[in-house]
């Protein structure tokens, strides 16, 4: 049996974990930094430098996807390197469902509400230092066109808590919270080998290819 390693995202780490738990994954499991998530060429160069440092596993699982284009052109240096078929993590977490991807809307888990709490445009944080009035004006000129929040339950964490958190954010820019099933069905196929064409499959010696996602709009891949 192959040896595996995965390298994750934070986003994806209540998923990750429980579908490694519940499809017996024995390989070993690493999280990246969080402050990678807004820098795709600083993660880039940490994605290829493990991959590149690599001296025991046979597969590599990337579990970042194509989020900023920071898995294009990666090298399977060491190993045969696979990561979802999708375009950033929002689709990784809606895949398995019959969902269509609502455009032009914000996204939030329990993860994502951690990186926006620690982030310069956290809507309490905003507040807190410059007065609501301010803070109200400055967060409608930057959400400017996105209203509808959309809340993925993948049934790891509590949503209320994530909902609770953006409210206030949401009344602010007269918006909607809306809920979405999140079934991260490609993660499953990836942690139990099961490499159809939902996952790309780098052998070792290639690289890659912007090929490899054409025609993925941000659409659910199923």
């Amino acid at each position: 049996m192959a040896k595996k390693i995965v390298y994750s995202c934070q986003s994806l780490k209540n998923e990750l974990l429980l579908t490694a738990k519940k499809v017996g994954f024995e390989g070993e499991v690493y999280f990246l930094d969080v402050s990678l998530h807004s820098n795709p060429k600083k993660m880039h160069q940490v994605l290829q430098q493990h991959i590149d440092e690599n001296t025991d596993a046979d597969e590599i699982l990337i579990c970042v996807s194509g989020c900023g284009k920071s898995t294009l052109g990666l090298k399977a240096t060491t190993a045969d390197v696979l990561l979802p078929r999708t375009m950033d993590c929002i689709d990784i977490l809606l895949s398995g469902t019959d969902i269509n991807r609502p455009q032009g809307s914000i996204f939030m888990t329990k993860s994502w509400m951690e990186f926006s709490k620690a982030s310069t445009i956290c809507h309490e944080k905003m507040i807190r230092e410059r007065g609501y009035d301010a803070a109200a004006e400055t967060l409608r000129r930057l959400y400017k066109g996105f209203k509808d929040f959309y809340i993925i339950d993948t049934g790891t964490y509590d949503t209320k808590a994530v909902e609770e958190y953006i409210t206030p954010l949401v009344k602010i820019l007269d918006g909607n919270i809306k809920y979405l099933p999140g079934k991260y069905g490609v993660l499953k196929k990836l942690l139990s080998s099961n490499y159809d064409y939902d996952i790309i499959h780098i052998t070792k010696g290639s690289s890659v290819d912007i090929s490899e996602f054409a025609g993925l709009c941000p659409a659910v891949i199923k």
